[in-house]
Formats: C-alpha cells, structure tokens, sequence
C-alpha cells in the first residue's frame, strides 16, 4: 500500500527527487543522495571531502569511510556507505538538498543491477572478446554487435536464454546515453561484487559497493527513465547467475591455500613430476574469477608432456579433476575443460630433452 502511495512514476511531471527516494527506501533499497545534475555523490564535510585535483580540500583528513563518525551522525558523506532506508533521515537530506538524484545502493540493497551500455565504438576485432569464456556462434556477421545490447542479444543467443527483462519482467531503466540497466534481486544467501569489463564488450554489473542511479533522477545529461508499466524486481536468472558466477562476480569463501599432497603415481617422475605437482596446486588453490583460466593452463601445459609418453592420461585427467573439484569447479564443467586443454597441449608437443 506504502509503495503504491509514495509511486513517484504514474505522473506525467518529472517525479520529485524526494518522492523517488522514500519510494525507493519503501522497496528495502538503501539510498543515498547525487549531486545535483550528475550521477555522483554528494560532497561530504570538509573532513570528509578530499577536494578536486586542482583545488584540493586543505581541511580533507585521510581516513577509512567505514568508521567516520559522519554515518553515525546522519551526514551522507559517503556515498553508498551512508545509504539508508530510513525515511526520516532521507526527508532530512532532500530537504537540505531537494534538487540532489537518487542513488540506490547495490550491496545493502540486495540488487544486482545489470548495465548495458551503448557506448559505440569499434567491437573487439577477436570476436571471442566480445565474451570471454562463452561459446560463441560462427555465424557472427562483421558489423552485427555495435554496442552491449548487440554483446548481451549473443550472450543470452548462446545461452539459449529469454534477454533479461523480458523473461522475467522486471525494472528497466533506460540511461541517458541510451544504455538500458536491468534491476534484479540476488538469490538468497548470495553476495556479488563489480568487476569491469569482466562479463563482456560494454556489459558492466553493479553490486556489492557500487550504486545505480534511481529511475527519475534527471542529470546534465538527461533523465533515467523506467521503462514500461514493471516497477519490481525479479530475481536474478539462474542462466545470468551462472555467466556471473563464472566470471568472478559472486563473491565465495576463500578456500585455505595450502599445497596437497598429490600422488604421481603413474604421473611421471623426475622434473615431470615435479611440473604435475606445480600445475596441480595451481589449479587447487585457484580462488574465483581465476579457476577456469588456471584449469585450462594447467591442462595445457601437462598435454604438451603426453606426447612425450611421459605421462598417462587417464592419470592425468583424474588428478586434474580431483584438483578442479577442491578449486569448487562443477564436474562436467571442469571435464570438459581438461579434454579440450589436453588435447590442445598434445598438439604442441614439449621437447624435454634431458630433462625427463
């Protein structure tokens, strides 16, 4: 009932800044206020604030945002650290600042917000760049992707998968540029963190500390506009999920690093052995956002030495295996990586020489 009283977005008017922000807070989304005009946030105290390069702040004291007695006391100086859902202190900032935007905090907010520029610019010549780690289709026409919605149209082509946003519904926003941010909530019991550039050519993903900015916020540039009648959230797609999870975004427990005890049995002796076991812990200890790149040059590396009759290969596939599944690799997904980077290594083969 709250959310459908404080809707700021059934108005022809541009909403109000304020409105927006206690609708926002009315959906559990921590807030925070932008600049006025821009998609930053607001200057802190003296203290707080560090100043410009050229006019840098005199009174600025260096300290970790985390512990400044500022979030305490209600000041929002910084950022995403100070964002909150309370409506008293959030009428308290945009009366002092009625013209600031609405930032909404990614991490305490439990979202997910997935940003799809439309930058232009020229595409990746490799067009295996435009999504690292994915599978992609040989049909790829020169000219086809120009910008991230042509990058995310060839992820969800490959993964078979509805574009997000339209299966299932949820918030859409359209940024002034032309990019599109799609709004989801995480899965629960899950955390995400940003990583640039990580998911593909012009796909970014804010989370964990970064902020998105409101829908209705208007900037020097323009206005962020929700698109269609959806004002809810949707989970975050399990197939989005995974692409996310593969590319370092969910944040897991550190596994201990600590080195195995790896039989070489029947996995060589000698200098070889010593390189299995290199290349085994590399992969054990590999942490996320890493494992799959360290699985396939390990693989490699230990497929240069088959040719050689060095090494068995049923030997050195299990303990691949073995290593990935202590990584946190799935199965079927670790296997057919030691196939192909098997098979590609005994392609080149390695000359041992005396080493052997």
């Amino acid at each position: 009932m709250i959310s459908a009283l404080l809707s700021p977005y059934s108005r022809p008017t541009a909403p109000d800044p304020r409105r927006v922000a206690l609708w926002a807070a009315a959906q559990g989304w921590h807030v925070h206020p932008l600049a006025s005009g821009t998609k930053i946030p607001v200057r802190g105290c003296d203290r707080c604030s560090p100043g410009s390069k050229d006019r840098p702040n005199p009174q600025y004291v260096e300290h970790d945002g985390h512990d400044c007695a500022c979030i305490a006391a209600g000041r929002p100086c910084h950022g995403v650290l100070a964002a909150t859902t309370d409506p008293e202190r959030i009428a308290a900032w945009w009366d002092r600042i009625p013209t600031a935007g609405v930032g909404v905090a990614a991490g305490p907010s439990g979202l997910v917000i997935l940003d799809v520029d439309c930058h232009g610019g020229q595409p990746p010549e490799d067009f295996a760049e435009l999504l690292p780690g994915v599978e992609l289709p040989d049909d790829i026409a020169p000219g086809s992707i120009a910008d991230g919605r042509g990058t995310l149209a060839l992820l969800a082509e490959a993964r078979r998968a509805p574009l997000p946003g339209c299966r299932p519904e949820t918030l859409t926003v359209r940024t002034p540029s032309g990019g599109v941010h799609y709004w989801f909530r995480v899965p629960a019991g899950t955390t995400w963190r940003p990583l640039a550039g990580a998911l593909g050519w012009q796909l970014d993903v804010r989370a964990g500390s970064s902020y998105a900015v409101a829908p209705g916020t208007t900037t020097r540039s323009g206005t962020y506009t929700a698109l269609g009648e959806c004002r809810t959230v949707a989970e975050l797609p399990v197939w989005l999920a995974r692409d996310l999870d593969r590319t370092g975004h969910r944040v897991r427990p550190e596994r201990p690093r600590v080195a195995l005890p790896w039989r070489t049995r029947s996995i060589g002796t000698g200098y070889v052995a010593a390189v299995v076991r290199r290349e085994l812990s590399a992969v054990a200890e590999a942490q996320s956002g890493t494992r799959n790149g360290t699985l396939n040059r390990a693989a490699f590396n230990l497929g240069t030495l088959l040719a050689a009759g060095s090494l068995d290969r049923t030997g050195v596939a299990d303990a691949l295996l073995d290593a990935a599944r202590h990584a946190g690799l799935p199965d079927r997904e670790a296997a057919a990586a030691i196939r192909s980077g098997l098979s590609a290594g005994e392609r080149q083969p390695r000359a041992l020489g005396g080493a052997a």
